[in-house]
């Protein structure tokens, strides 16, 4: 039997209840069959599929499917959009419905979709190809990976029946039978409006929401609504609302996509984090009358850190080999208040000197712990580890110099008090590494403000703890700008990793 394994890597699925508005707050659940052969079909027009070549392998994915489901429970936000059409921004307050998944963004459980079907070798190559396309499923932020497998048994949560009566039964919308399609073409052989009604399954499964609209159809042609039936409640419901039973802590770190076509170099990072601070200032300025003390560091005793660091990062392997940021983040040990989350959710643009301007998405607000990981989506600059590389150069805040032929202020030396000023502990290991031409390229000076600095050299770093670290760390002149940013690797990388490049191995070359 052939299957689809989706899993849902936020750990919620979005999708709005066929024939429920979007303010009753009705998540589907789950995926209907309609919802997840629109995706492929989708799919193979990006990749440039031949409806030839695809029809027959949706031909044979018409057939209902069964689900295997993981523990769920539906839930929904509510929250004010502006409407940017209307002249006074009129705020319209919106539904977010959606079902959180067993084991969260950490570990989502899958959903299994199986057919009792088989495919050629050829048909299953092409889904495999498919499913590799399709990003998401439901509305965008359903971020999903697909997967072609085997199954087999008769254990299933979900499966279609039209008069059993079990824990629980939805209706999901699926393609109609190749028999109800054709007596449907026998009773409309013309449509009242547009070119014509759909045939062909291609058709049905192309069928847009613009004839929808246009020919006043009062459901999509070609379609049924199939009464599916669970082996047990498919939702979990809480005794106790989760809110009220977990202590209230203040989250401390917000990370930003970056939507933008050209996306900046990382050599360019202290420019852009720069702009970031600003536009964290002006935000909260318009919205208490003043700069909030966490963004603009006024008011905060320099050496505890407690203010916000902005920094810059590439979490997407792809745009970390091009050298390019697409995620920013702001990170303060001493977490936000309400009216500073509010400053946060309200930074949208990045403007002024420095580079084009910036469209950002604010797409997590949590500690480190909820956001950092070594793999995409999440961030190794928020990770735990041992082991821990430059992203941007390590500028020192002091001049080395020689005093009766000792080093004072040597690099390693700077790099190891300030991992105990800023981590706690003390690195056992401090490795140069990467060519010093490559940290050049870097901007190394702030536009404006101050901060004590020493030569205007950049070095690339390898730290090694005894034991685990939570990022950020950034260290030196700028590291509240994301100078001096590290990122969490793989103990096993240091074997296949860079090597020393200047000055005696496992130190740091004295200038």
């Amino acid at each position: 039997m052939i299957a689809l394994e989706l899993r849902f890597l936020a750990g919620r699925f979005h999708g709005n209840g066929w024939y429920h508005a979007h303010n009753e707050g009705i998540p589907e659940w789950p995926p209907s069959p309609w919802r997840v052969l629109r995706a492929l079909v989708s799919a193979a027009y990006a990749g440039d599929v031949a409806p030839a070549k695809a029809e027959p392998l949706f031909e044979k994915l018409r057939a209902l499917p069964r689900y295997r489901l993981p523990r769920a429970v539906d839930a929904h936000t509510r929250h004010y959009m502006p409407d940017i059409d209307d002249a006074g921004h009129k705020r319209a307050k919106v539904f977010d419905a959606f079902v959180a998944i067993e084991g969260g963004a950490r570990d989502p459980r899958p959903v299994t979709m199986a057919w009792a079907v088989e495919l050629t070798s050829s048909e299953r190559s092409l889904l495999e190809s498919l499913c590799a396309r399709t990003t998401y499923l439901g509305r965008a932020e359903s971020w999903a990976d697909l997967r072609v497998v085997d199954v087999g048994g008769d254990d299933w949560d979900c499966w279609p029946h039209e008069q059993l009566d079990r824990a629980g039964a939805t209706n999901l919308l699926a393609v109609a039978t190749a028999e109800e399609l054709e007596a449907l073409c026998a009773e409309r052989p013309k449509p009242k409006k547009g070119p014509d009604i759909p045939r062909r399954l291609w058709d049905v499964l192309t069928f847009d929401g613009a004839r929808y609209r246009s020919e006043g159809w009062s459901r999509v042609p070609g379609t049924r609504l199939v009464r599916y039936v669970f082996e047990r409640a498919p939702f979990d419901r809480a005794v106790t609302p989760a809110v009220a039973r977990r202590p209230r802590t203040r989250p401390n770190v917000a990370r930003f996509a970056i939507r933008s076509a050209v996306l900046p170099r990382l050599e360019h990072a202290l420019a852009v984090t720069e702009r970031l601070r600003a536009s964290a200032m002006s935000r909260s300025r318009d919205l208490t009358g003043d700069a909030r003390p966490v963004f603009s560091g006024h008011g905060h005793e320099p050496s505890n850190h407690g203010h916000a660091m902005f920094l810059a990062c590439s979490d997407d392997p792809g745009n970390a080999a091009r050298g390019v940021i697409d995620h920013l983040l702001i990170a303060a040990r001493a977490g936000f208040d309400d009216h500073d989350v509010l400053a946060l959710q309200q930074i949208r643009r990045l403007w002024g000197r420095g580079g084009h301007d910036l469209e950002l998405v604010l797409v997590g607000l949590g500690s480190a712990a909820d956001l950092g990981g070594r793999e995409p989506p999440r961030t190794a600059v928020l990770a735990t580890g041992r082991v821990w590389e430059s992203v941007t150069p390590f500028v020192p805040t002091r001049h080395p110099k020689r005093v009766r032929g000792q080093w004072r202020e040597s690099i390693e030396q700077q790099i190891r008090r300030a991992c105990i000023q800023f981590v706690g502990v003390e690195p056992s290991e401090v490795t140069e590494i990467g060519e010093r031409d490559r940290w050049a390229r870097f901007h190394r000076r702030r536009h404006s403000g101050g901060g004590r600095r020493g030569p205007d050299r950049g070095y690339g770093v390898r730290l090694v703890f005894d034991t685990p670290q939570q990022g950020p760390i950034a260290l030196g002149y700028g590291a509240h700008f994301g100078l001096g940013l590290f990122r969490a690797v793989a103990d096993a990388d240091i074997a296949t990793g860079e090597k020393p490049t200047h000055g005696p191995a496992g130190r740091v070359h004295d200038i």
